[in-house]
This record gives structure tokens, sequence and C-alpha cells, in this order.
């Protein structure tokens, strides 16, 4: 998959980092937060577009999402004892996104926003995608890797004794 999302003065990258520098950091809850203030100020401002009009409000917020959001396609493979998520993330370096682990879901997000060129026209996108999963997870030892735009987490399931002391 050819990244299709660069950020300006940086150049390509096609390696991948060690899972310490895609896990996520410090700021993570801020930018998620800031992503959603992004739909929610596009979804608000289609909103007054139509003259105020309710009853659209799932309608401007998925079209606002479909606006501001690059489509991450992911899909779960689950085996005995582990479960493994692959997502192909169209991003030029690992260093770009930031990868949350948690017993239930799995969180994928950008460091900041994007640009993306297409058809002689620059436009800013984001990055987030949250991944139910079917089973709990020992997510303190999920394995995390990105190579040529396919983000890979694994971890292995929890039994149901494992849950329960949790």
């Amino acid at each position: 998959m050819q990244p299709i999302v660069a950020r300006d003065g940086e150049r390509e990258s096609q390696t991948s980092l060690p899972t310490a520098s895609i896990l996520a950091t410090q700021g993570f809850s801020d930018r998620l937060l800031d992503i959603q203030e992004s739909v929610a100020s596009r979804a608000y401002q289609l909103f007054e577009e139509r003259g105020q009009l309710d009853g659209h409000d799932l309608e401007d917020w998925f079209r606002a999402e479909s606006e501001i959001l690059v489509p991450i396609f992911v899909k779960l493979y689950e085996f005995e004892d582990n479960l493994i998520m692959r997502a192909q993330v169209p991003l030029p370096a690992a260093d770009d996104i930031e990868v949350q682990v948690e017993e239930r879901r799995i969180v994928i997000c950008d460091r900041g926003p994007l640009h993306i060129d297409r058809d002689d026209t620059r436009t800013l996108k984001r990055i987030f995608q949250s991944v139910a999963l079917p089973e709990p997870v020992e997510w303190a030892s999920a394995a995390v890797t990105f190579r040529d735009g396919t983000l890979e987490v694994a971890a292995r399931k929890l039994s149901a004794e494992d849950s329960f002391a949790a």
C-alpha cells in the first residue's frame, strides 16, 4: 500500500520504528480530543449551512467524519490464545501514528493534522480508529509493529481467570 499522506517538509519513509515509538504517549488524550473537536466543528458548519434545521445531527456528524478522517481498513484475526489486528494506515512513517492497546479495544490516532495532496488540492486530514475487541486481551504485553502502511497489533487473550483477577 502506497502512503498518500505526508507532512510539509518531511521525506517519505517506509521504515518501521520500535514498538515504544508507536505506543501512545502522554498527549494522546489531547490529540483524541482535538480530532473530536475538528469533527464537531465541521458538523456544526454543516448544520449552519443547512439553515440550522434540526433533525440531521447524525447525518452532519457522519459527513464531517468522512471529510476529516482518513479511512482505515481493519481486519481482526482470532486464534485460540491470541488476537491479531491488522490495519491499513496510509502513512509514510511509523512516527506519524500512535496506538493505545486496552483490554477491550485498540485506538489508532495520528500525532497531528496530516496534509493530503489530490488533484491539485491540499486538505488537512486526521487519523482515528477505535477497534472493539471480541475478547479481552493482555494489553501490557501487546506487540505493535508498523511497516509499509500496515499496522499490526498482536496480543494474548485473557483467560476467564485472568479477566476476574484484573
